[in-house]
């Protein structure tokens, strides 16, 4: 049951954590590095929206600083080459104070040398790769931070949940992915994950993205009769693989991180899904008024509801400005220096905090397919 909403909340949710009077100086600019065209675009608008909420809310509060926010969103269409080429020019501008997102993990790998050199802070909305984590913070770049659950975290809330309440499906997963950074490093965050409870994954499959046909890997599959298939994909690529999975009776439940909200509603409806259970960063249904605020928000402002990428881009961006205040001035490396000492309420609930290695410890947000419908059954600490 939805709560009812205070004037308070109803009001923002960012636009709480600031408070100035703006003056009429040059705004302070934050650079983001986001697919806008491309396979990729759809999330990387959504996450941009995101981001230009938070700046509208604390614009609306008066800015920062006495200044009002800029964002700057440049093109990396999901590519590690496009992403250096697009961080670059930012970075030689010298008027981003820090830069957003990435998107793409590894877009955001390419990017992280970079910004290092620069010493400017990268805080990452989207990209889930572990070795993201791995390289940051006490991995060595003090200028890359997390806002959002790794593939390693996520991986852990996943199968803790599958142990705890369905143990038996955790016993046989295999693991269809794209051949990226995200399909590879998701199946080595679930083996990891598998191998605290004395499991491994079953088999693991990647494929290029914009494969058309997924023939011949579901054939395999259907012969192995794996207990669930964890699929670590985006884009079209997710709908693609939802209709061939129900055009060949593929018939055994999905995990891993789909993205339950690109799978085609019919399919959804028809109950073909039924029994699957993922792990999300998001679920725009999770009832906390400050989610309700946000979504209503976002809403309002963009003519649609947000998703896992727009909640993404909003936090960090909101990180970041949060980050600018404290600092008390709009110098990259005093805003790193912020950014480590941050400490805010996600919309989820949970306590935005950075570890050594930089990432931030939020709810993970575990779905479970029933009906026809995704239904939230829990929210695991990552």
């Amino acid at each position: 049951m939805r709560v009812g909403l205070s004037p308070v909340f109803a009001a923002t949710v960012c636009a709480l954590m600031f408070s100035a009077t703006a003056r009429a100086e040059d705004p302070i600019q934050i650079g983001a590095s986001l697919p806008l065209t491309g396979t990729a675009a759809f999330f990387g608008q959504h996450s941009r929206w995101g981001a230009e909420l938070a700046v509208a809310e604390a614009n609306a509060a008066g800015g920062v600083l006495g200044r009002q926010i800029a964002l700057d969103p440049q093109d990396n269409r999901c590519n590690p080459t496009e992403a250096v080429k697009s961080v670059s020019q930012m970075l030689s501008d010298k008027k981003d104070v820090a830069i957003l997102d990435g998107l793409c993990s590894s877009a955001i790998l390419a990017m992280m040398p970079l910004v290092e050199r620069a010493e400017v802070p990268l805080v990452v909305a989207n990209g889930t790769a572990t070795a993201i984590v791995d390289k940051s913070g006490a991995g060595g770049n003090k200028w890359v931070f997390k806002v959002n659950p790794s593939d390693g975290s996520l991986a852990d809330a996943l199968v803790g949940y599958l142990v705890e309440h369905e143990k038996d499906k955790a016993a046989k997963i295999a693991v269809l992915g794209e051949d990226t950074d995200f399909g590879r490093g998701g199946a080595q965050a679930l083996d990891a994950a598998l191998g605290k409870f004395g499991m491994k994954l079953a088999s693991s499959d990647f494929y290029q993205q914009g494969t058309p046909d997924f023939t011949a890997v579901f054939t395999k599959l259907r012969s192995e009769k794996p207990s669930m298939i964890a699929v670590y994909a985006v884009g079209a690529d997710v709908q693609n693989i939802a209709r061939q999975y129900v055009s060949f009776g593929v018939g055994i439940p999905f995990t891993g991180r789909l993205l339950t909200d690109l799978v085609p509603p019919e399919i959804m409806a028809s109950g073909a899904l039924d029994g699957s259970v993922v792990a999300q960063a998001y679920a725009p249904e999770v009832d906390t008024p400050a989610n309700h605020a946000f979504v209503d928000a976002f809403t309002k402002k963009f003519g649609k509801p947000p998703n896992l990428l727009s909640r993404e881009g909003y936090e960090a961006a909101c990180v970041v400005i949060d980050a600018i205040k404290r600092a008390g001035q709009a110098d990259p490396a005093a805003i790193r220096d912020a950014l480590e000492k941050t400490d805010l309420t996600s919309i989820l609930g949970a306590q935005i905090k950075f570890d050594d290695h930089h990432l931030a410890h939020d709810y993970a947000v575990i779905l479970t397919v029933k009906g026809g419908k995704v239904v939230i059954a829990a929210l695991n600490k990552t």
